[in-house]
């Protein structure tokens, strides 16, 4: 399967808040005790096909733990929709289903070097990543990505990370600042104090490590995050914004018309090609290497 890693016609689907796991940290407040939605995801699927949507980002909660993704992944690769997905690992881990191969490529999430991912995800979780992505690589010829979270302590991590990456056979990293979740108490322990000054100064400590992945290094900044499209699990299609402010809704994904600013609403997939242009006119997603 041909490869692509650009992100025009992409959007993200958060197909659910469900997950196994319960991190302070998550962007979207998921966790074992939130309920799977009730819509239905193939209806849901072809609409994305109607708006042009030329590749799915599944995320969540976590993806592997939605009971219809199988069935979904098989339904969007009929519609001919390119699929990634970033997962934590732990259902992968116990398992890995033939139909991994129809994703583009899997994301495996990391927070820091071995010491402080397994700080926060629990003893062992980082070299049980590495070893799913050893499987997924050599036993099913996946292609496997990371994503990594920078946080006031995870910059520090970042050489010993990728030398990791690079013997590891990973194909790309994607660094994310740390996205604010309003609970002040852990913002304090994660933010950035300068978000624009850390990926200057994570430009610099990976200039000598160009060709170390094949898919390159990129950092994704969510303080400017109003071109990233996101359906999220109740069927809206948002746009992420800042810190302080609430995410912008643009309508619902079955509507014929969405709001691109406050007071402009217009076709619906007119709306998501202007949203898409706008990540020519950002640095929000910048080129590490």
């Amino acid at each position: 399967m041909a490869r692509h890693f650009s992100t025009h016609r992409m959007v993200c689907w958060r197909l659910s808040r469900h997950c196994n796991r319960a991190c302070p940290f998550c962007l979207s407040t998921s966790g074992p005790r939130v309920g799977h939605p009730e819509h239905d995801p193939f209806m849901m699927a072809n609409r994305l096909l109607d708006l042009k949507v030329e590749k799915i980002s599944y995320s969540g909660g976590e993806p592997f733990e939605y009971p219809l993704f199988p069935a979904l992944v098989e339904h969007v690769r009929g519609l001919g929709m390119l699929q990634l997905v970033t997962t934590n690992g732990d259902r992968l881990a116990t398992g890995i289903p033939e139909w991994i191969r129809a994703f583009e490529y899997v994301k495996l999430s990391f927070y820091g070097s071995r010491s402080l991912h397994d700080r926060l995800m629990g003893e062992g979780n980082y070299d049980q990543q590495l070893s799913l992505a050893e499987k997924l690589i050599t036993a099913h010829r996946v292609t496997v990505g990371a994503n990594y979270m920078l946080s006031a302590e995870s910059v520090q991590h970042v050489p010993a990370f990728i030398a990791d990456m690079a013997a590891g056979g990973f194909n790309d990293v994607l660094f994310q600042t740390y996205i604010y979740n309003r609970r002040r108490h852990v913002d304090r322990r994660f933010a950035l104090k300068d978000t624009r000054q850390a990926i200057a100064e994570l430009r610099e400590s990976l200039s000598v490590h160009a060709d170390r992945l094949p898919g390159g290094m990129k950092v994704h900044d969510y303080s400017r995050r109003d071109w990233f499209i996101v359906l999220d699990d109740s069927g809206r299609l948002i746009l992420p914004t800042s810190a302080i402010e609430q995410d912008f809704v643009m309508g619902r994904v079955t509507d014929d018309t969405l709001r691109v600013t406050p007071d402009v609403c217009i076709k619906a997939p007119a709306a998501l090609e202007t949203i898409w242009e706008r990540r020519y006119a950002t640095e929000a997603i910048v080129d590490l290497v």
